[in-house]
């Protein structure tokens, strides 16, 4: 974990030093607005990046009619013209008008192509993430505002699932930036601090699992399913939905029994229930069915048994999978003393999980 973090700091303070050094070096087609219109641009900004996660209605028109009181001041400024246009397309895509942006890109274009916000609307109509990605890192070194291109390739980067170049390219762009793209954006930033483990063979649907704070049985039953082949021998290979796998599952006492009962596909699952369903799922991939009372039947041979785990006590219905977990490092002790039996799951966690049992 530790190196994790260090390498995806260095990797960020790369990007950072990349950005600083963009910004003294910028190619000449990238000329900057005029300063006694910059203002007009900075709160046209401010107005349309957080439509970017929080379009409402009247922020839409608002920004919309921010930008028509300035194109009905026919400014004669090549580069705020064109900044202008670019700006007025990103709101139309917003506003899911895609040819009309398209059209304000080529005006833009025209005028002043070296432009950053003409960059990230021709960076937002490409056809695919590969193709955003591409082309705006083919100009970043050309950008008069080299964070912002770092903003849009961060996002591509998390769209592509590459989720620890994502986390890099955030932090090299934010502390350059005015505090409404952090605001804006940070979810986005954690999301992929999340998933920065995540395998880039699993699916996307799996990703959404894993961003969970908490999954039930039936995202569980999922994420065993979709990443794990735990579930060869009992399914042949065939894609079971997790009706079918639930049932079949609780025959097989798979499926853990609290003191509220059975545990149901919509619950929330616990440590606990996760240790239960890992152990008891490696006991039969495994096809040793004694490993499922393993701990308890060596531990009753013993003058005064004790648990080594301090909440799970050998007479707890979770002492074998918790103690089987624990020793074959398929989950941890948070504290180094104690299980936690009763916390919830995040997705992430128990892809973790599965990666250590599969």
């Amino acid at each position: 974990m530790v190196r994790q973090q260090i390498s995806i700091i260095l990797l960020g303070t790369l990007l950072v030093l990349t950005v600083s050094c963009a910004s003294l070096q910028k190619d000449t087609l990238a000329s900057t607005v005029d300063d006694g219109l910059s203002g007009d641009i900075a709160d046209i900004a401010a107005s349309i990046v957080p439509l970017d996660t929080s379009a409402g209605f009247a922020q839409v028109l608002d920004a919309r009619k921010t930008i028509r009181d300035l194109e009905q001041k026919e400014i004669k400024d090549t580069v705020f013209e064109a900044t202008l246009l670019a700006w007025s397309g990103r709101l139309f895509l917003i506003e899911g008008k895609r040819p009309e942006a398209l059209r304000a890109l080529r005006r833009a274009q025209t005028l002043a192509p070296g432009v950053t916000a003409v960059a990230v609307l021709e960076a937002r109509l490409k056809s695919s993430a590969e193709e955003r990605l591409a082309f705006l890192d083919s100009f970043r070194d050309l950008a008069d505002t080299p964070a912002v291109i770092e903003i849009e390739r961060a996002r591509t980067l998390g769209e592509l699932r590459r989720y620890r170049e994502a986390v890099a390219a955030w932090d090299a762009a934010f502390p350059a930036l005015p505090t409404y793209y952090r605001e804006t954006y940070g979810a986005e930033r954690e999301q992929a601090w999340t998933l920065r483990s995540i395998s880039p063979d699993s699916s996307a649907s799996s990703d959404a699992l894993a961003a969970k704070p908490e999954i039930t049985l039936t995202d569980a039953l999922t994420l065993i399913r979709d990443e794990t082949s735990l579930l060869a021998n009992i399914t042949g290979g065939s894609l079971w939905t997790t009706d079918r796998l639930y049932r079949d599952l609780n025959n097989r006492g798979i499926i853990p029994v609290d003191s509220l009962g059975t545990v149901r596909l919509q619950d929330r699952i616990t440590r606990a229930h996760a240790a239960w369903i890992l152990w008891q799922l490696n006991a039969e991939h495994r096809a040793q069915p004694g490993l499922k009372t393993r701990y308890s039947d060596r531990i009753r041979t013993l003058p005064n048994p004790k648990s080594p785990v301090l909440d799970v006590p050998h007479g707890s219905r979770w002492f074998d999978s918790v103690m089987g977990c624990v020793e074959w490092e398929f989950m941890n002790l948070p504290d180094g003393k104690n299980f936690f039996p009763d916390r919830p799951i995040p997705g992430i966690a128990f892809m973790e999980m599965l990666r250590r049992v599969n």
